[in-house]
């Protein structure tokens, strides 16, 4: 937003009251005028402005507000809690803020489940006046629907058609303009929507253009449910195929780590309970001896599990076993890093707090040996190794949109994705590609047919 002009200079006095008589009601009027215009305009210069960048975008837990958290769910992961119960719990409970760390954090919430969250958080910040996290929750969940290689196209193109009328109603409309054009591209040009539902999305995008003062648009997508409501056939549909992931299979057995697991999970439980029988106002109420036994017990764990991967990571063999202990040690370093960045409300372990750039590179170095293994199978899949080698990049992007992944530059993967979409093109793989327009050194990712992938904003509906 541009900066407003200077004021004006007042003049300087000069002497004797027949100088002042003339300012004194030249400066009069002026403050009649700007009463009158206040009142009479106050309509248009109090209308929120347009707060979305839709090509903007920056790991979430870096704008999670650790004093915004509440006592009684942020330190359920800590626990026997599972992510998404815990996710469960803190909307249920109203804690705006829990959900959104909980959904920037955990790695181990399925695409859908975030998703869904981030339209149900979007909705809370804007009940609360936040438009700026409000929007971005909704431009987040549309973009996880695009690159998510899992989620179906009339999954999809729900969370747009939500996404858009959210970001409408809180005056983003250059965000909600891009999100309602990827639902129109998936709702003309998708081999999988059966008619009924291509006609209904079609009829809601017009209702959305039209709301977005896109006559034209309108009218054009209205004509296109028209004529999807009358084909005397159902179209062919691309049938689903399972999306590619890695086999997990069972850790190596682990007596020091689960002695130290039993006992984190004890403190951290102690500490839980604690809370909810006496819920403090704020993180400053919480049991400070109860806090310094949870963090004694984290660097324990810390020691025990270091240890094991340490030992067990090289003498794996199996892939089923490597994917186990990978995934694990994911598990435990996204964990560590949260701690670190004060995420969990309350400082628990110092020395985490001081190394947490090594702890975001180790936990970087865990996905990336992740994501080796995942493309060297995938790349061993019969028929499908060239879509199977597009889930893993697809899931590696969402990685480092999240922030989980440092180590491979978005860029890097973007080159192998448009490699591995030509491959597929060439041998008329159906489906949509995902594709890239990019801004400013900024980039929105989209999905579009054959006959538009690589156009950028050329593609878009006119």
């Amino acid at each position: 937003m541009s900066e407003l002009p200077a004021a004006p200079r007042a003049r300087r006095r000069t002497g004797g009251f027949t100088r002042v008589m003339p300012l004194f009601f030249f400066v009069g009027g002026c403050l009649l005028l700007s009463l009158s215009v206040a009142v009479f305009g106050g309509a248009f210069f109090l209308r929120p402005a347009d707060v979305s960048d839709t090509f903007a975008w920056k790991p979430p837990f870096e704008s999670v507000d650790a004093r915004a958290l509440a006592p009684e769910t942020m330190f359920l992961t800590l626990g026997t809690t599972r992510a998404e119960d815990a996710l469960d719990l803190a909307l249920d409970r109203g804690h705006i803020e829990d959900a959104y760390a909980l959904v920037a954090y955990a790695e181990d919430l399925s695409a859908a489940t975030r998703i869904g969250a981030l339209l149900q958080i979007a909705e809370r910040y804007a009940a609360a006046k936040d438009a700026r996290k409000a929007t971005w929750c909704y431009q987040a969940a549309a973009q996880l629907a695009t690159i998510t290689p899992g989620i179906s196209d009339p999954a999809r193109l729900d969370t747009y058609l939500q996404a858009s009328a959210g970001l409408r109603r809180l005056n983003a409309n250059d965000a909600a303009r891009w999100i309602t054009d990827q639902a129109y591209i998936i709702a003309d040009a998708s081999p999988a929507l059966q008619r009924d539902l291509r006609a209904r999305r079609l009829a809601q995008i017009a209702d959305a253009y039209s709301a977005l003062n896109a006559t034209k648009l309108a009218a054009d997508a209205r004509n296109k449910s028209r004529d999807a409501a009358s084909a005397p056939t159902e179209s062919a549909l691309a049938m689903a195929r399972p999306v590619f992931d890695l086999t997990v299979g069972k850790l190596p057995s682990a007596p020091d780590v689960q002695s130290a697991a039993q006992t984190r999970l004890a403190a951290a439980q102690q500490l839980i309970e604690d809370i909810k029988d006496n819920p403090p106002k704020n993180a400053a109420g919480v049991p400070a001896d109860l806090i310094g036994q949870l963090a004694d017990a984290l660097e324990q764990e810390d020691d025990a599990r270091a240890a094991f991967y340490d030992q067990q990571i090289p003498l794996a063999k199996d892939a089923k076993v490597q994917a186990a202990l990978w995934r694990d040690k994911i598990a435990w370093l996204t964990l560590k890093q949260r701690a670190a960045r004060g995420a969990f409300g309350v400082k628990l372990v110092a020395v985490w707090e001081k190394d947490r750039a090594a702890i975001g590179e180790a936990l970087s170095d865990a996905w990336s040996a992740w994501f080796r293994l995942a493309d060297a199978l995938a790349a061993s899949v019969p028929k499908d190794a060239t879509q199977a080698g597009e889930d893993v990049i697809r899931n590696q992007l969402l990685s480092a949109r999240w922030g989980w992944l440092t180590t491979i530059s978005e860029k890097d993967l973007r080159v192998a994705l448009d490699d591995t979409n030509l491959k597929m093109r060439d041998v008329g793989v159906s489906g949509l590609r995902l594709d890239v327009i990019t801004r400013g050194g900024k980039t929105l990712y989209w999905l579009v047919p054959d006959d538009l992938y690589g156009q950028g904003e050329k593609a878009l509906p006119k």
